[in-house]
């Protein structure tokens, strides 16, 4: 049907405008409200990075990541021969391990003294963590005749020998070879050490913890849930030796009234966590560390090997 009368043929104009206008504005509200349901599903999806979550939870010290840190304590019997805070990076699949000498000193949170003494505090593990600025997820401890049991009983061989619990705990009770700078007696323990975390990986979760399940069950403390131990177990055993390392606490002894401490190098042992135990763009500087700033000697144990595979080889 043709429309002649001019006022109907605005009419009829403005009716299709009008319609248009109308589904325009159905259209712009249907893709406004799916980009509202896109934006909420990322929104859904979205993780907070760890280190915003962690600075608001009051973590600010913290460094950040994919890795976590573990705090073994070794004893005779009473206090500490040696420590160590274990870094698994499950990411890139990497351990490195800093060898922290007991009679390292530090100043955190009122108290002033060395780590052995620390041990005997009730707040030990968060002296440590202040002392490198790591969030340190676990801490265990057990003594020397025990760390001699968990080679032994893994079949660590040196010297074509098989280790023995006598002999694996007289190698590790030396722990006074870092202040006396003792060179052999440090080198002899990281092979013990590195065979032992090579062995690990070798065997695999199951078999390594079949091996040392009465042990971890009865003679290491504080080591809480034992799926957190298989948990430990399952990512050394994903670890190559190629990609494990023991790094010594930068620093040097010194004398300190009666006797002799381990004078942790701030700068340098600020580099050494920034490069190997952080995350890439997580970096605390020195004078954040709950270290003391000295002028310490030179580090006698330069020319020992990091890497395990050398170390085992």
């Amino acid at each position: 049907m043709k429309i002649k009368h001019p006022y109907l043929k605005a009419g009829y104009a403005l009716t299709l405008i009008s319609a248009s206008l109308i589904s325009a504005a159905l259209t712009l509200g249907i893709l406004n409200g799916a980009a509202r349901s896109a934006k909420k599903r990322i929104a859904e999806q979205y993780v907070v990075p760890d280190y915003l979550r962690y600075i608001s939870q009051g973590y600010a010290f913290d460094a950040v990541s994919q890795k976590s840190n573990i705090l073994f304590t070794v004893t005779d019997g009473e206090l500490p021969v040696r420590i160590h805070i274990f870094t698994v990076d499950t990411d890139k699949n990497t351990l490195d391990i800093l060898d922290v000498p007991p009679d390292s000193f530090i100043i955190a949170d009122g108290f002033s003294g060395t780590l052995r003494e620390a041990f005997e505090t009730d707040v030990y593990k968060e002296l440590v963590s202040r002392a490198f600025c790591l969030k340190i997820e676990s801490s265990v401890s057990f003594d020397a005749h025990t760390a001699g049991g968990i080679s032994s009983l893994l079949g660590v061989r040196m010297d074509g020998e098989a280790v023995s619990y006598e002999a694996g705990e007289e190698i590790t009770l030396r722990g006074e070879s870092y202040s006396s700078a003792d060179t052999d007696s440090v080198e002899k323990y990281h092979k013990l050490l590195a065979l032992t975390v090579s062995e690990i990986s070798e065997r695999g979760t199951i078999a390594s913890f079949s091996c040392l399940m009465n042990l971890i069950a009865n003679r290491i403390d504080g080591c809480g849930p034992i799926e957190k131990t298989v948990e430990f177990l399952n990512s050394l055993s994903e670890i190559k030796p190629s990609k494990m390392n023991i790094r010594i606490a930068r620093g040097a002894p010194a004398k300190f009234g009666d006797g002799v401490i381990w004078c942790l190098d701030r700068e340098e042992v600020a580099e050494q966590l920034n490069k190997y135990f952080r995350v890439k763009d997580v970096e605390f500087k020195a004078e954040e560390l709950s270290i003391p700033k000295v002028k310490t000697n030179k580090f006698p144990f330069e020319d020992l090997t990091e890497e395990v595979d050398e170390i085992t080889g």
